[in-house]
């Protein structure tokens, strides 16, 4: 009865507000905002929030779903390539300017103390690793969601939408990349021993194989549905048992795992497909459960004030560090502001940082809160700032015609 509830409440009422609203906002946001507003409620008016969920089976299939979501970003990394414009040091200074304008700028807002009400430190945790926690977090670029939104873009948006697939791409690899080292840090600096034994070593040689393997191996492997799936389901599991062994995080090595697939298996998997069913029929009671775990009682007026901030914050430095270092030299200014309108997009990969942060004891319960709204803010806006910037575009070009 319990796992009823929870489907009731965190799938399926979601979609049906969804329905309700026409579209007008994502779906992949509704469920961690049906969480969130049932734990506001149950702090203002004093109920048991735990009587709907979570559930022992919906946190397992929730789970798993979020396993498949960072398994397919990584996939995606393998698959966007083949539409994105050729990968070159601009287009890499591009993604790194992307990147590290809002992370320096997210750092420097936690580590001056000038957020401190909203954004203090963990108690024992170094004021910098916190800061980069939070800087990471304000630098991300959904990879996942941002697939959706480019594959629903008029055909004249397309070419601009993969770039910035592709500029979002090389940026999640950094990000993960970034939280792995964080998570590392972190390890060292409370004195936790590093894991010792067999299965540490196990672990390492398993994640260099799979690196080296990672372009050898592709045509060598059978292009039969069932190998496949089960290629797939090896790949994910092998990554995530990985970084758990090594003390991080299995989401970390669910996202290299696909990373590291090879492009071929890559491809036979369909990662919009593994993406969309983890999106919006599996992940969603994950994500449902992150905005119920949240104190009702930290979100306050000075959290959402604070979310609101950085989302300006971090959308001017994205948009700054476009216009600063464009992917390339001949593209117009307005073309510009639409590239870091959709690079701005957090999505549910900020959420999935802000958790495994969280969970690591990087960053307080008011600092997950406000990154959680700062996700969900930034990613209804994406799509309505990117039309209005697109219909700006074509009044100014109709008049220059006239």
């Amino acid at each position: 009865m319990a796992f009823v509830i929870d489907l009731l409440c965190f799938l399926v009422v979601p979609l049906l507000c969804w329905r309700l609203v026409r579209g007008a906002v994502p779906l992949a946001v509704l469920p961690i905002l049906t969480g969130l507003a049932v734990a506001i409620a149950a702090d203002r008016f004093g109920f048991d929030k735990s009587v709907l969920g979570p559930s022992p089976l919906g946190d397992t299939i929730g789970w798993l779903g979020v396993l498949a979501l960072a398994f397919s970003a990584g996939l995606e990394t393998r698959t966007t390539t083949d539409h994105a414009p050729r990968l070159d040091g601009r287009l890499v200074g591009a993604a790194l300017a992307a990147l590290s304008l809002p992370f320096m700028v997210g750092f420097a807002a936690a580590v001056s103390g000038t957020m401190d009400a909203v954004l203090a430190r963990p108690q024992g945790v170094s004021p910098l690793l916190s800061a980069a926690a939070i800087g990471l977090c304000l630098s991300v670029s959904a990879l996942p969601v941002l697939v959706g939104i480019v594959r629903e873009l008029p055909v004249a948006d397309r070419p601009l939408g993969h770039l910035a697939l592709r500029i979002a791409a090389l940026d999640d690899a950094i990000l993960w990349s970034g939280l792995a080292l964080l998570l590392f840090l972190h390890r060292g600096e409370g004195g936790a021993p590093l894991p010792g034994g067999r299965f540490p070593i196990a672990a390492i040689a398993l994640i260099a194989a799979m690196a080296a393997l990672r372009s050898r191996i592709g045509r060598f492997l059978p292009d039969h549905p069932a190998i496949t799936i089960a290629l797939g389901v090896a790949y994910l599991a092998a990554g995530s048992w990985s970084t758990a062994t090594l003390g991080l995080h299995e989401l970390l090595g669910a996202y290299f795992a696909g990373a590291m697939a090879p492009k071929p298996l890559a491809e036979r998997l369909r990662p919009e497909l593994v993406g969309k069913v983890a999106l919006f029929g599996l992940s969603p009671l994950f994500f449902a459960h992150r905005g119920l775990s949240i104190d009702g009682a930290v979100v306050t007026v000075a959290a959402i004030g604070a979310a609101m901030l950085l989302l300006l914050i971090a959308g001017a430095s994205k948009l700054a560090a476009v216009h600063l270092a464009p992917p390339d030299a001949s593209l117009p200014a307005t073309e510009r502001t639409r590239l870091g309108l959709l690079l701005q997009c957090k999505g549910l990969m900020e959420i999935v940082a802000a958790t495994i942060l969280a969970q690591a004891g990087l960053i307080t319960p008011t600092v997950f809160a406000v990154l959680v709204t700062l996700a969900l803010l930034s990613t209804t806006l994406t799509v309505p700032l990117f039309r209005l910037a697109t219909g700006r575009t074509s009044t100014q070009t109709a008049a220059a015609g006239r």
